[in-house]
């Protein structure tokens, strides 16, 4: 260690708020010269830190102050740049070159890793040039160069995978670091650096005679220690750092790690473990980089560094975190050393409860005046949820991570242009843009929704195109048969005009696009997207990033250029502003530092997030990391232990963690599972804020149970015509008859929907109808037929390379079966064909796929099928009726193109059989038993169930019973209306008499 010197710092225990106990001193000092309080200089942690101490000095003071000078060190984890202090706005000689813009070096290295490796896309090489920007600030940082990190291959004892990875890092950093020197820039760490050496040059050769203050700061960078030792040999300077502890035993100090360097001769391949998770180990680095002992350290002597409580909370927070090897000494603790009164432990079911119990917790709080709260949490998500909750008693929290800029309306809006663009207007983002508030918000906004809406219902259901012509396409078809009103397609027409010249140019590089986005974004918001404080912010970067060279970025492929922005922009946050609530803050960890409340919630305290789990360097080996003497990845558990034990200081501290999280279940935080072994049954559980929250949302009358649905339409609503394929669903499914026929509702697919096996169906059935339509009946032209059909480009990708192969081989077993049929004198009669006639007086209409002449002059009726074929069973039942409802309406003329006998029915399926695709089937058994259909008798069994049924339910008074025959009941678009969820299970299914 090098040599001790007349070190003025002093540390205040855990329990003490350190802005609060620092104020106070202050005024207490500068009570009778007011004035002499403006020459205190003060170095803080960051921009938080100075907010925090300005409002202890309004508490503090009892009459107006001159306050001190406050300069926030920054903290490049933050984003914070030095205040005008160390890095004045007037240049001199002295004064390091500027920094380099954040986006252009990350450009810069994203060119650098791309020509570095060839085959990385853009996406990835944006990720790992993130990664190496983390790397090289934590090498600048530690004041290593790249001479540090040239090792030998053979020395460093590198796994391949780290050896290339290390070729790698040293040539970048060669390459980067020749580039800031043409470009006479600096990276941000290493400018950083020279400021910091600076002001301590400056404060070792011209001390002054005014105080020096060095308060919260825990950074062990080396820069900033030289400061901090500087700081505290000057005549009136001071260090207070935060709750050093100075009564943990000599031995457990030692074992946290030891800093200097190896004797000779010493064994350096094995260095002494160091501790980096423990909470004081970064202070203990800090303080050897100052050198400075811990003997030399002493208490703060403000009057609110509280002696007594800080001592019992510095011996619970040293027994929580004690090393390893310490926890056998828990058993042999006095009772009083395994408590802590003020803290209390809440465990959710899953994290909404918890969000809601916090929300209780805060809002019983600021019941009492002054009383400040704070929700300290690594989880984005619960303080989202907190802060949402909150709003319903119109609590704004002051969240100092502020909401990231792509869940801001203008970046949402943003980035969905751009994936809109970028996909050749697909429906989706297509609608999602369109339907955006910012998008056409004046007078025009209703007129411009209600044709939204329009091509919205145009576009639900699997779509064979993509692009804008398809969507044309599709609204000249549902215009041609009145599905859809003609102005939606001069409304189209305009629009279309409009942005196709934006998705064509969008696709040339990166640069393109972002214009294209941009004018678009102009051009639909009439610029409302750039108003606001988000709005402000994305113009900024818009104009960041069009200033820069983007071709490092570009790929041949615009598709992921949506991606690579949303990547840009999820590093980009929005402050609040002024103006919430000024009792109730939401902090990160680091933002916590400092800080002080009443109450104190630690939320999210489960493993991965409290602490986080280390994020491996994919550029530096861990081996490597140790041989820099820089921090390892376990570091960051130290810190989180640190923040955990000041937090623990807080007059009132609330702990929470959910059982389940949106990725299930979870493991309770170390540090939590660690206090609960200390403390044991003496921990308080928190139970009341759970009950109450889970009150919040509960209804105050609870509704009954839901019952099985049986409506009761008149019999005038019952007489409706019924289709030869919703035999079965009125059989087995009367309620989805009911709600299909009786009351007209029809299920809304989703927007651009996956093909289905209904769909797949539909596409089949047309290429036969349009290749019958052709007259041609030779079966090769089939083939042909279909090809052409699914050979367009803008077929979707999934029908063009899933499903058109087990499509066309279908087509050409069908193809062969035709021919084979023919040569037996077998002919097609009629292919999709409309049927209609009458069964106990009600209408019974249908489509028949085909309908095929025999030698023998009977007639087969036949299906298509692109699944499987109906199971006989199912047919013996009375269900799967249609083959023979059709052969019913043929032989009593409800077909005007072919009249005659039916002899055979067929299910032609192009599935997959033993290996091949298509086969055929018939509905019922070779050999018959007594009461199931044969080809003779299919007619009539067919007739005489629907007369049944019909009688029953068209022509009676039976309810429509939902789900009446579940096992034959396919159909699964009322579900939902009919609530199926509520009475599932609570209902006998095959008897209606039980239902309400």
């Amino acid at each position: 260690m090098a040599e001790a010197i007349r070190a003025n710092v002093q540390t205040v225990p855990v329990g003490t708020d350190l802005s609060g106990a620092l104020s106070d001193w202050l005024v207490e000092k500068y009570r009778d010269d007011r004035l002499g309080l403006a020459d205190v200089t003060l170095f803080l942690p960051n921009n938080r830190a100075v907010s925090a101490l300005t409002s202890a000095f309004v508490r503090s003071a009892d009459k107006g102050l001159v306050l001190p000078r406050m300069v926030a060190i920054g903290d490049l984890a933050l984003d914070e740049k030095l205040g005008p202090l160390l890095d004045p706005f007037s240049q001199d000689e002295t004064t390091p070159f500027p920094a380099v813009p954040d986006i252009e070096r990350l450009l810069k290295l994203v060119a650098l890793i791309r020509q570095d490796r060839g085959d990385a896309s853009a996406a990835e090489a944006l990720h790992l040039a993130k990664q190496l920007v983390q790397t090289l600030n934590e090498l600048e940082v530690e004041e290593k160069s790249i001479h540090d990190i040239e090792l030998d291959h053979d020395d460093a004892d590198l796994a391949d995978h780290w050896s290339k990875a290390y070729d790698s890092l040293k040539l970048l950093c060669r390459q980067s670091e020749s580039w800031l020197a043409e470009q006479r820039l600096l990276s941000p760490a290493s400018r950083r650096n020279a400021l910091l050496d600076r002001l301590t040059q400056r404060l070792k050769s011209t001390p002054p005679t005014a105080p020096v203050i060095a308060a919260g700061i825990t950074t062990a960078a080396p820069a900033i220690a030289k400061l901090l030792s500087q700081i505290a040999g000057l005549p009136q300077g001071l260090v207070l750092l935060p709750h050093v502890d100075l009564t943990m035993p000599e031995a457990d100090w030692d074992a946290l790690g030891n800093f200097d360097a190896p004797e000779e001769g010493s064994d350096t391949a094995k260095p002494p473990r160091q501790q980096e998770t423990h909470p004081q180990y970064h202070l203990k680095l800090l303080m050897h980089r100052m050198g400075v002992r811990r003997d030399e350290v002493t208490a703060f002597p403000g009057k609110n560094a509280s002696t007594v409580r800080g001592a019992q909370l510095s011996q619970a927070v040293q027994d929580i975190f004690c090393i390893a090897e310490k926890t056998v000494e828990w058993q042999g603790l006095s009772p009083k050393r395994r408590s802590l009164d003020h803290v209390r432990l809440v465990e959710a079911e899953d994290s909404s409860e918890e969000a809601r119990a916090i929300s209780v917790l805060i809002r019983e709080a600021i019941e009492t005046p002054g009383k400040r709260v704070a929700l300290v949490t690594p989880d984005r998500e619960i303080a989202s949820r907190v802060a949402a909750q909150l709003l319903r008693w119109n609590i704004e929290a002051d969240d100092s991570a502020g909401e990231p800029l792509a869940e801001q309306p203008a970046g949402v809006l943003f980035l969905t242009l751009s994936r809109m663009l970028a996909s050749g207007l697909a429906p989706v983002p297509l609608l999602s843009a369109f339907k955006h508030p910012l998008v056409r918000s004046g007078e025009g906004r209703l007129e411009w929704l209600e044709q939204v809406r329009a091509l919205d219902m145009v576009l639900r259901g699997p779509q064979m195109r993509t692009g804008a012509a398809a969507i044309s396409q599709v609204i000249a078809e549902k215009v041609a048969d009145t599905r859809a009103d003609p102005k939606l397609s001069v409304w189209w027409g305009v629009v279309e005009t409009e942005l196709l010249p934006l998705v064509s140019s969008g696709r040339r590089n990166l640069a393109a696009h972002l214009d294209a986005v941009t004018a678009a974004a102009e051009h639909l918001s009439d610029g409302a997207i750039w108003k606001g404080a988000g709005g402000r912010r994305l113009a900024e970067f818009v104009e960041d990033l069009s200033t820069q060279k983007l071709d490092a970025l570009s790929d041949s492929d615009g598709l992921s250029y949506p991606d690579l922005l949303a990547s840009m922009l999820a590093d980009i946050s929005i402050r609040p502003a002024y103006g919430r609530h000024p009792r109730v803050a939401i902090y990160g960890l680091l933002e916590a530092r400092l800080q002080s409340a009443d109450l104190v919630i630690c939320a999210g305290l489960n493993e991965g997030g409290w602490p986080q789990l280390p994020q491996p360097d994919p550029w530096l080996a861990p081996h490597l990391r140790r041989r820099l003497g820089m921090s390892g990845l376990d570091r960051n558990i130290g810190l989180s232990a640190h923040d955990l034990a000041s937090a623990l200081g807080a007059p009132e501290v609330v702990l929470t963690r959910a059982r389940r999280d949106r990725s299930g279940p979870t493991i309770a935080s170390r540090f939590l599972l660690r206090l609960q072994a200390l403390i044991g049954e003496r921990l308080q559980i928190e139970t009341r804020a759970v009950d109450l929250g889970k009150q919040l949302d509960r209804a105050v009358k609870r509704a009954g149970d839901y019952p099985r649905p049986a409506p009761m339409p008149s019999p005038e609503q019952r007489k409706v015509a019924i289709s030869i394929t919703q035999m079965d669903m009125l059989k087995a499914d009367p309620y989805a008859f009911y709600a299909r026929n009786i009351l007209k509702l029809d299920a809304l697919k989703p927007v651009d929907a996956d093909p289905d096996p209904a769909w797949k169906g539909t596409l089949v059935h047309k290429i036969f109808e349009d290749w019958t339509k052709t007259g041609d009946r030779d079966p090769d032209s089939l083939v042909r037929f279909a090809e052409n059909a699914l050979s367009d480009r803008s077929v979707t990708p999934e029908l063009r390379l899933l499903w058109q192969p087990r499509i066309m081989a279908g087509m050409q077993w069908a193809a062969s079966e035709i021919e084979t049929n023919a040569q037996a004198g077998r002919e097609i009669a009629a292919s999709e064909v409309r049927a209609e006639g009458e069964i106990s007086g009600i209408r019974v209409h249908g489509r028949i796929d085909r309908i095929d002449r025999q030698a023998d002059g009977k007639l087969v009726v036949i299906d298509y099928k692109t699944g499987g074929p109906p199971s006989k069973g199912k047919v013996n039942a009375g269900y799967a009726l249609q083959l023979g409802l059709a052969g019913l309406l043929v032989e009593t003329g409800g077909v005007k193109e072919v009249t005659g006998e039916v002899g055979g029915y067929e299910y032609w399926s192009l599935s997959k059989k033993d290996g091949e695709f298509g086969y055929c089937a018939a509905p019922f058994a070779k050999n018959p038993k007594d009461g199931e259909p044969n080809p003779t008798t299919f007619v009539s069994f067919a007739d005489g169930k629907a007369s049944e049924v019909i009688a029953e339910r068209i022509l009676g008074d039976a309810p429509f019973t939902a789900k009446l025959k579940p096992d034959y009941a396919v159909y699964k678009d009322y579900d939902q209306l009919m609530r199926l969820d509520e009475w599932k299970g609570r209902t006998n299914w095959n008897e209606a008499g039980d239902v309400d």
